[in-house]
């Protein structure tokens, strides 16, 4: 699929890593207690046998009453669990566009909001934007973040320290900062004590390997609602770059605009909260959905030059990575506003499209029992291609992190693709269409997701008198 060109897309596989490799870590705390339970039990028989005939109840005459005590002692060991979050901070990706990073005759770029915004061509085919104004220099990617409490300062609160698997810092197109491992030691200041959580942090993070750098930095944050949070960084990192074409120490001041998905945070008292008592504010989080369309399309992604009746049955994919659909106030909290960290739409050849954090209205219903559900959407796409898509998903959970899902749907907009050819990729597409990048076709699909979690009525924190209502 064309969608491997994306120059970034080695960076989400080593978030997929990265997700892994913090998974492998102290997630969870887990307290057993053993007791042994001691059951002491008498039993008691008796029996009377009087003897037929007539008796002089004048005299005492020895009883007949026979009884029989049997004493067991009996024991049993009973063992309770508790599970408890054992992090500060748990997220599989962070993004932060930077605003004055570049030096000087470097260029930017071209990554947009969030460092996120790629053009489209140049996602899919390796072209450079021809606009060539841009705000953000450069920008940063956080994947695999663990934070666990920091115990100094005689037990001082909210300090914590962390290990980010994979960062890079990038300032411009010609330098770059690379990390793996990178250590931080943080210290939060909470505006906010109650979800959404708004802090500040001052944190200064230190990587060795493959280039060496420092990077103290203090950021705003507010979110940690449904696993996404907005952030406001400020810093200043400097370091030796091994990868450097301009030069082979770097300083890189700067300013930048974050985002981060499936990215949980936990204040000290929540440590000592089981987790089936912790609050929740979204219906789903999830890390990936795949589904397999067919559709109305003439040509297929998966094979490009057959058509028509020759075309294979299967003629796309739609995919979603790092999902997140929070509850709002209305209609018995059904309803749900959610995004996700990347959107792809691909019904065919030339109808696809993509989309960075995509704005998706969804109303969640369970006709039957609490776990299979039915869920009319419609969703926004805004960059780099804009259009709309909506329809309806039926989730079939087949295990504690896992759905089956069949989706019908309508996509509508423009592929935002401005390449006219595209012989040299080993396939011949329909020119019209690509000079006309406008794009509609309805599908059906049947797929998965993956570390999915589906959470129930009963499980959101809302509508039960809780002080934040």
């Amino acid at each position: 699929m064309s969608v491997t060109r994306f120059a970034t897309s080695p960076l989400l596989i080593l978030a997929l890593l990265a997700l892994v490799a913090s998974g492998c870590g102290t997630i969870t705390r887990v307290e057993r207690d053993v007791y042994t339970t001691t059951t002491l039990d008498t039993v008691v028989t008796q029996r009377v046998t009087n003897p037929p005939g007539e008796r002089d109840n004048g005299v005492i005459a020895p009883s007949s009453r026979v009884e029989n005590r049997v004493r067991t002692v009996g024991y049993a060991d009973s063992i309770s669990v508790r599970e408890y979050p054992n992090f500060i901070r748990w997220c599989l990706f962070e993004g932060i566009s930077l605003v004055g990073s570049a030096s000087a005759n470097s260029e930017s770029t071209k990554t947009g909001l969030f460092g996120l915004y790629r053009d489209i061509d140049d996602v899919l085919f390796g072209e450079n934007p021809q606009d060539t104004s841009f705000i953000f220099d450069g920008y940063m990617f956080r994947m695999g973040l663990m934070e666990w409490k920091l115990d100094w300062f005689d037990h001082a609160p909210d300090w914590s320290w962390g290990v980010t698997a994979f960062e890079v810092i990038r300032p411009d197109n010609d330098n770059i900062l690379m990390g793996a491992g990178v250590l931080s030691v943080n210290k939060r200041f909470y505006l906010r004590s109650k979800i959404p959580y708004v802090t500040i942090r001052p944190s200064i993070s230190l990587s060795l390997l493959p280039t060496q750098y420092v990077n103290p930095s203090v950021s705003a944050e507010i979110g940690s609602i449904g696993g996404v949070n907005l952030r406001a960084y400020v810093g200043y990192a400097f370091g030796s770059a091994l990868f450097s074409s301009a030069s082979e120490f770097i300083t890189v001041p700067y300013a930048g605009l974050g985002v981060s998905v499936m990215d949980f945070l936990n204040r000290e008292e929540e440590l000592d909260t089981e987790w089936k008592y912790h609050e929740h504010s979204a219906w789903d989080v999830g890390l990936i959905e795949l589904t397999f369309v067919g559709s109305e399309a003439d040509r297929s992604i998966f094979a490009t030059r057959r058509t028509g009746t020759d075309a294979p049955a299967i003629k796309g994919l739609t995919a979603r990575l790092g999902i997140a659909d929070i509850a709002l106030p209305f209609l018995d909290y059904r309803l749900s506003l959610g995004t996700s960290l990347i959107n792809t739409v691909f019904l065919g050849s030339t109808e696809y499209g993509i989309g960075v954090l995509p704005l998706r209205l969804t109303y969640h219903w369970m006709p039957f029992t609490s776990s299979f559900r039915v869920e009319p959407f419609a969703e926004v796409n805004f960059a780099p291609s804009s259009f709309i898509h909506a329809g309806v998903r039926m989730a079939f959970p087949v295990a504690d992190q896992m759905s089956i899902t069949l989706v019908a749907g309508w996509a509508n907009g423009n592929t935002g693709s401005r390449v006219r050819g595209l012989e040299e990729f080993g396939f011949s597409i329909d020119q019209r269409r690509l000079v006309d990048p406008h794009f509609g076709a309805i599908y059906l699909g049947i797929g998965a997701s993956l570390f999915d979690q589906l959470f129930t009525r009963k499980d959101l924190r809302y509508g039960k008198g809780y002080p934040h209502e």
